[in-house]
């Protein structure tokens, strides 16, 4: 064998090399849809101590229905679901303890529907701000979502 013959056995065996691990790698599938996934969340700007509100829009991905039992928060005393509703031509919030949410339904939270209030803010909430809340479901699942700020 020749000196110039050297590379050229080397780049045939690199290439090899390169050809043999790319055919052993296991290739891996696209992660599965999570089963409860949260979108276009936000809250209000609020003062501290003061009362907010949180909007999502919850999409249950599984083949059974899912139920939002309870929602918690560090940032305030309390984060509570609600759902304004007009009775007798005046406006009403009652709290819901569950909210069930069929297989493929999305539950869009928006200012006077459902929403969650946040009670009790231990600061103020400011355009740039988050706020951190764990959405917890019947089954044990918790969500951890993290609500941006923003003007409505």
């Amino acid at each position: 064998m020749t000196l110039r013959a050297i590379p050229v056995v080397r780049l045939a065996l690199v290439a090899a090399a390169c050809f043999v691990a790319a055919a052993c790698t296991r290739r891996s599938a696209p992660p599965a849809p999570r089963r409860v996934a949260v979108a276009n969340s936000w809250a209000r700007i609020a003062d501290s101590g003061a009362t907010g509100g949180a909007y999502l829009e919850i999409t249950n991905n599984d083949t059974v229905a899912i139920t939002l039992v309870g929602v918690t928060t560090n940032d305030a005393g309390a984060a509570e679901v609600h759902e304004s509703m007009q009775a007798g031509g005046m406006a009403h919030m009652m709290p819901r303890t569950a909210l069930l949410i069929a297989p493929a339904e999305v539950v869009k939270m928006t200012p006077g529907g459902v929403h969650v209030m946040l009670v009790g803010l231990r600061r103020a909430l400011a355009v740039g701000d988050s706020v951190r809340l764990q959405l917890h479901f019947s089954d044990s699942t918790t969500v951890p979502v993290t609500v941006p700020v923003l003007t409505p």
